[in-house]
């Protein structure tokens, strides 16, 4: 499919050379039917009628008729012929025309003549210069000046689709940002010069992506002192719960278990809210070095799987080569443990959870993919499962203790690496989520 800049091209460019073609070929047919001969014979033979009347009149009438036949002839025609009288000046004073003409060799046929009392007259007539083939009359000329139009026309509709295109293409970028997350993107700054409805609406791109901003900004602010505010009274219900304990409460013990389990849920919940805010966070501060991938999904093996009950497989894992990755070890180390601790969570737990470490082809991304044999996930939840706060099925999230925010803190420690999440179901069942980090991009 032709993109909008060739869709512009080449409507601009075949409208305008079809309208030269149908204008030369209507004024080509229009003359040809006017001409009886070829412009060129034709004004030859004016010439030689205009040179026989000269010498009638001045033969019969003198050289005053002469001159007035001369004044007679329309100017473009006149200035084709000279001439002469006996003293050797031009009838019409134009000796120095003559002159010029003479110094530059141009083309002339002379006629000498006399009158009637025997006085000598030169005619001097200039032969006209044949018009160069672009300018000529006839199919050849037609051709030639419709390739002269289509390559002039093609230059102007070339720059006009461009100027057309080039900001679209940059607003399509910046939308692109913003949907991966980067609400700094700007495009007004890109075209500061234009004053069209195009820089209207960069400008208003701008003003939108600002609000959306600010309001990302607020949400977040909201979201962090209300987490920081809940702390304070968590902790002092820890306090209160392991006093009113150690007092021997006896009959309310079970009460104080379900007020000890919702604090720790809600603590939980705080913890989790404050990760996703510092893992999404813009202007936190990467510890990037270099670290073998390798090497960190086998240290984080073995600290998960720690905690699988003894006799299941938990996660099965084979070390291959190294990968040299440079970045956060710490943010890719929560990211990954988020993704492998909920895959056990709603794995078969028989056949646990499966890990790999590859590379693509061309070795420009390093493919981590965690793969569970649950009951996976509604194709149409696929893409929604990173977002903050989502469950697919909310009464067992609560009862395994998630909130939703483990796999929306992964990918966004994923995306500020430059890389990219997906997740898919898997034949057979099961859910495989991929993690893609770029390769070609570190540092040398």
């Amino acid at each position: 499919m032709l993109s909008l800049f060739w869709k512009l091209f080449l409507t601009m460019w075949l409208s305008i050379v079809g309208f030269s073609a149908a204008i030369g070929w209507l004024n080509d047919k229009l003359a040809r039917e006017q001409w009886a001969e070829e412009p060129a014979n034709t004004f030859s033979r004016g010439m030689i009628r205009i040179t026989q009347r000269a010498q009638q009149a001045i033969q019969m009438e003198g050289r005053r008729a002469l001159r007035e036949e001369l004044l007679n002839i329309p100017r473009m025609t006149r200035s084709h012929i000279y001439i002469l009288d006996e003293g050797q000046k031009e009838m019409l004073g134009r000796d120095k025309a003559l002159e010029q003409l003479v110094d530059r060799g141009t083309s002339m046929d002379t006629v000498d003549f006399q009158d009637a009392e025997g006085n000598s007259y030169t005619i001097f007539t200039v032969n006209r210069t044949p018009p160069a083939t672009l300018l000529a009359p006839g199919p050849q000329g037609t051709a030639m000046r419709l390739i002269a139009a289509a390559a002039i026309s093609a230059l102007i509709s070339y720059f006009l689709a461009r100027s057309l295109v080039t900001p679209l293409e940059e607003l399509r970028r910046a939308s692109r940002k913003i949907a991966a997350g980067d609400l700094a993107t700007r495009v007004s700054k890109t075209m500061p010069g234009r004053q069209d409805e195009i820089g209207q609406l960069a400008t208003d791109f701008d003003v939108m992506t600002s609000r959306l901003q600010a309001m990302q900004q607020a949400n977040r602010r909201l979201l962090q002192d209300v987490s920081h505010e809940l702390r304070s009274p968590l902790a002092r219900l820890s306090v209160a719960l392991e006093i009113a304990r150690k007092k021997g409460a006896g009959e309310i013990e079970s009460e104080l278990d379900r007020i000890g389990l919702e604090g720790d849920r809600l603590e939980s919940l705080v913890n989790d809210v404050l990760g996703m805010l510092r893992e999404s966070s813009e202007t936190a501060a990467r510890q990037d070095a270099e670290l073998d991938l390798t090497d960190l999904l086998t240290d984080l093996v073995e600290v998960v799987n720690y905690e699988v009950p003894e006799g299941k497989p938990g996660i099965q894992w084979e070390a291959p080569a190294s990968c040299t990755f440079h970045g956060d070890r710490e943010l890719l180390w929560r990211a990954l443990e988020n993704l492998l601790r909920n895959a056990l969570r709603y794995t078969d737990a028989d056949r646990g959870v499966m890990l790999s470490l590859k590379t693509s082809k061309r070795k420009s991304s390093a493919l981590i993919t965690v793969r569970d044999y649950g009951c996976g996930v509604a194709e149409a939840e696929l893409e929604k499962i990173f977002e903050p706060f989502y469950r697919v099925q909310e009464s067992r999230d609560r009862s395994s203790g998630g909130h939703g925010l483990g796999l929306s803190i992964a990918a966004n420690a994923v995306q500020r690496h430059g890389g990219s999440v997906r997740a898919e179901n898997e034949d057979g069942g099961g859910l495989a989520v991929t993690i893609s980090l770029p390769l070609d991009l570190q540092p040398v």
